[in-house]
Formats: C-alpha cells, sequence, structure tokens
C-alpha cells in the first residue's frame, strides 16, 4: 500500500513523465501484435488445407470402350428379302420331287446376350422367331470394328456378329455387321450389365432338317427397337 501510495503522488507531482513507460509498453505490444498476425496470414496462405481436411477423390466415369460390361444384351427385330426353296405340290406321274425356287421375305425377333471372352470378343446366346418357327442357338461377336461409328445421335463401334442356332425343323446360320452402342437412362455405365441398341445389315439362312431342297437365303436388317424408334422420332434425351 505504500508503494502505491507513493505511484500515485508521483503521478500526480509529473504526470507527462509518469506516462511515457506505458506508451513504450503499448507501442511494444501493437508492434507484436501485428507481427503475429502476418505470421499467421502467411501460413495460412501456404497450408489452406490445413482448414479444411482432405476429401477421397471421385471417381472417373466409366468409359464403355475400354471397360466392358459383364453381360450386355439386347432386343432385335429384323426383315430380309432373298430366294427360297421349296418342294413341288404338283408332280407328274412317274417323276421325282423337284424343287422350285422364288423369291421371300422373312421375318425375324429376338433377344441376345453375350459375355466377354477377350476385350472385344463376345460370346452367348440367343433365343427367338425366325417366320413364326421359334429358335434358338448361339453368337459370337467381334467388337470395336471400327471402334468409333456415329449412328442414332450417338457415338457408338462397328460390330461382327456370327450366329448360328435351330428350331424344330429348321436349321439356321447368319452373318451381320453393324452398329451398337450402350443405352442408359442417368448415371454412369454399369460394369455388371448393359443393354446394347444399334442396327445391323444381316445375311441368312436356314434349311431344313429331312429336306435338303427346303432352304432359303435372304439379306436383311435388324433393328433395335428402342434405338431405332429414337432415331425415327428424334428424341435426343433418351440417354
Amino acid at each position: 500500500m505504500r508503494t502505491l501510495a507513493i505511484i500515485m503522488c508521483r503521478s500526480k507531482r509529473d504526470p507527462v513523465r509518469n506516462c511515457a513507460p506505458f506508451r513504450d509498453v503499448v507501442r511494444l505490444v501493437h508492434m507484436r501484435l501485428v507481427l503475429v498476425l502476418c505470421l499467421l496470414g502467411k501460413v495460412a496462405a501456404a497450408h489452406p488445407l490445413l482448414v479444411e481436411p482432405d476429401r477421397p477423390a471421385e471417381p472417373s466415369p466409366i468409359d464403355w470402350r475400354q471397360t466392358p460390361a459383364v453381360f450386355e444384351w439386347s432386343t432385335w427385330l429384323g426383315f430380309g428379302f432373298g430366294v427360297e426353296s421349296a418342294r413341288s405340290d404338283v408332280l407328274a406321274r412317274g417323276t421325282t420331287p423337284t424343287a422350285t425356287i422364288g423369291t421371300a421375305w422373312s421375318f425375324s425377333a429376338g433377344v441376345d446376350v453375350t459375355l466377354p471372352l477377350t476385350h472385344a470378343v463376345r460370346l452367348g446366346p440367343w433365343v427367338g422367331l425366325h417366320d413364326l418357327e421359334p429358335m434358338a442357338g448361339v453368337e459370337l461377336e467381334l467388337t470395336r470394328h471400327p471402334g468409333s461409328l456415329d449412328l442414332f445421335f450417338y457415338q457408338g463401334e462397328g460390330v461382327w456378329t456370327v450366329r448360328a442356332g435351330g428350331g424344330f425343323d429348321h436349321a439356321t446360320a447368319a452373318l451381320a455387321w453393324g452398329y451398337r452402342c450402350p443405352w442408359k437412362l442417368w448415371g454412369p455405365y454399369s460394369r455388371a450389365t448393359r443393354y446394347e441398341i444399334g442396327a445391323r445389315i444381316v445375311l441368312a439362312t436356314t434349311r431344313a432338317y429331312t429336306d435338303p431342297k427346303d432352304w432359303s437365303a435372304t439379306l436383311g436388317l435388324e433393328v433395335e427397337p428402342v434405338g431405332a424408334l429414337r432415331y425415327l422420332l428424334g428424341i435426343k434425351d433418351w440417354y
């Protein structure tokens, strides 16, 4: 208490001289605060991630050309025109049965599923109708021929298809080349399954099991109905 009284008495006698030490202290504290703020600003600019933790990088979209799906399936409708041979119903006495050759139209519909053998080769079963006869078989696809083909408002690829099978009365085989691409409504492409749209030119043949003179050969077009309808109506948003 005595010391405090002496300081107060001295302050009253010479207030200007006794305030100088306090001004020096305030000035020194102010300079140190400015220096600390400058250092903090430099640290924040050099290390911005210290404020927000690292976020895991989002996976890149799947490139369907580089990443084929396990199951790729499609449906098709086909029409063709060509020639056919069949036994003549009118026979002369003592003559052997003969075959007549004429023009013919053909209709086909079906669904196929393929699995990858290599990056560009696929194999799988198919079932369908050929001129109203139920048939089933196997098909081999060679994709990426060429690797880029633009059709149906979308950049797809070319594909060769070899198909073989049969029904109750006839065996069938076909060779086709055309366009295909995966179809999706939203989100990234799936690695498990994809639906393929497209169109292809098809050379198809049939032959009866019991009569070698009963055969047909047609050249036609097979189209996937969803992609064909989208293209004909000009609906670009169906992806």
